[in-house]
C-alpha cells in the first residue's frame, strides 16, 4: 500500500509539473477588463455566442467615451453573448515624450472606459492598441508615435494584470481558445521597421510583435491542437483595407505563415482601421467555417466601436463597410458563423461618462 501511495504521489507530481510546463511555454491567462465581471470556462460547451469590436476611443485627450460605445453594448445584448473580445484603442491615450507620464489624466480615461464597458453585462477581453501603448514626440514638422514602456506599464497596472505579466494572453471557453496578441511591443533601434501610415501631421507606428512573443504563441498553438476553433485578436491587422494600416512587415509575414499552418486557427480579428473589412473575401459577411474549411484563417478588421470613421478604399468593394458596427460570432459545435451588425442610431441619447 505504501508503494502504491508513493507511486500515485510521483505520478501526480509529474502530471503537475508537465501541466505547469505546458502553461509556462504558452500564453499566460488574459484578465478581463476591470468592472466587466469575472469569467468561468465551461469546457463542455460547444454552442455559444460572443461579440467582437474595437476602436471606441474618443478624439483628443478627454476622459469621456463616444455615445456609440454604449449604444453598441446595449444593442449587442439582444444576441445574449457570453463575453466580448476587443481589438484595442479603448482610450484617447498618448503621452508626450519629454514630459512626465500624467497618471491622473490617463487613469481617468481608463476609468471612463471601464464604466461604460461594465454596461455590457458580460466580461470583455482587450488586446491593446497604439492609443493605450504609444507616446508622441515632435520630429521637425511631423509628430511621431513611438511604443512607450511607461505607457505599457500603466496599461498593465490599470487593467489589473498579474505582476510581471506581459500585455498578451489567452483564455478558453468550451471547445475554443481565444488569443490576444500584443502588436504594440517596444522595439530596439536596430530593428528595421515598415512605414506606418500618416494621419494629418501624425506619423503612426506600424506596430510590432517580438520574436519572443511569436515563439510563445507557437507553443500555445501546439498545445491547443485539440481545440475545435482558435480565435486570435489584435490591434494592427495582418491583412488590411489600406496598406498603411498593416502590421510591421517582418512579424506580419511570420504570423500569417504561422496561422496558416494550424487548421483550427479559424479567425484573426484586428482593428486600427476605423471600418469593417473582410480581408480575404468579396462579400460583407463571411461564409460559415467548418473543420473542412481550407486556405487559412478568415481575416477581419473591426474598428467601428466609436472612434471617428475612416473611409473604405475607392472604388468601394462589397467586403468593406465604413459604419459603426460590431461582430456577432456563433459557435455551433464544429461550425462558426459571423455577422457584422451596424450600430442602430435610434437607441436614444447616451450621457457622457466623466
Amino acid at each position: 500500500m505504501m508503494k502504491f501511495a508513493c507511486l500515485v504521489s510521483i505520478c501526480f507530481v509529474m502530471l503537475f509539473c508537465s501541466s505547469a510546463h505546458a502553461q509556462s511555454t504558452g500564453f499566460p491567462p488574459l484578465p478581463p477588463v476591470p468592472e466587466t465581471g469575472q469569467f468561468v470556462d465551461d469546457p463542455k460547451s460547444t454552442h455559444f455566442t460572443f461579440i467582437a469590436a474595437g476602436d471606441n476611443r474618443p478624439e483628443g485627450g478627454v476622459a469621456t467615451q463616444p455615445a456609440t460605445l454604449a449604444k453598441l453594448l446595449k444593442d449587442s445584448q439582444r444576441y445574449k453573448p457570453l463575453f466580448a473580445i476587443w481589438s484595442g484603442d479603448t482610450i484617447a491615450g498618448f503621452r508626450k515624450i519629454g514630459k512626465p507620464l500624467h497618471h491622473k489624466i490617463l487613469t481617468a480615461q481608463y476609468e471612463a472606459f471601464f464604466k461604460v464597458a461594465a454596461t455590457a453585462g458580460v466580461p470583455i477581453f482587450n488586446s491593446p492598441g497604439n492609443h493605450e501603448m504609444d507616446s508622441v514626440e515632435k520630429d521637425d514638422n511631423m509628430t511621431k508615435e513611438t511604443p512607450d514602456p511607461q505607457m505599457q506599464q500603466l496599461y498593465l497596472k490599470v487593467m489589473k494584470y498579474p505582476a510581471g505579466a506581459p500585455a498578451y494572453g489567452a483564455f478558453n471557453y468550451g471547445n475554443s481558445r481565444f488569443i490576444a496578441v500584443d502588436t504594440e511591443e517596444p522595439v530596439t533601434p536596430l530593428v528595421l521597421r515598415s512605414e506606418g501610415k500618416t494621419v494629418g501631421k501624425l506619423k503612426l507606428d506600424p506596430g510590432y510583435v517580438s520574436p519572443e512573443q511569436i515563439n510563445l504563441l507557437t507553443n500555445d498553438l501546439d498545445a491547443n491542437k485539440d481545440k475545435a476553433h482558435i480565435f486570435v485578436f489584435m490591434h494592427h491587422p495582418i491583412m488590411a483595407a489600406k496598406p498603411g494600416s498593416l502590421l510591421d512587415k517582418e512579424p506580419r509575414e511570420k504570423l500569417q505563415k504561422l496561422f496558416a499552418s494550424y487548421k483550427n486557427v479559424s479567425y484573426v480579428i484586428a482593428a486600427h482601421e476605423h471600418i469593417y473589412f473582410y480581408a480575404n473575401g468579396n462579400t460583407l459577411n463571411p461564409p460559415p467555417r467548418t473543420k473542412k474549411t481550407t486556405g487559412g484563417p478568415t481575416y477581419l478588421v473591426s474598428g467601428g466601436a466609436g472612434a471617428k470613421l475612416d473611409s473604405c478604399p475607392t472604388p468601394q468593394t462589397a467586403n468593406c463597410l465604413a459604419a459603426f458596427h460590431y461582430l456577432v460570432f456563433v459557435v455551433d459545435d464544429d461550425t462558426v458563423s459571423v455577422r457584422v451588425i451596424q450600430v442602430p442610431a435610434n437607441l436614444g441619447p447616451t450621457k457622457k461618462t466623466k
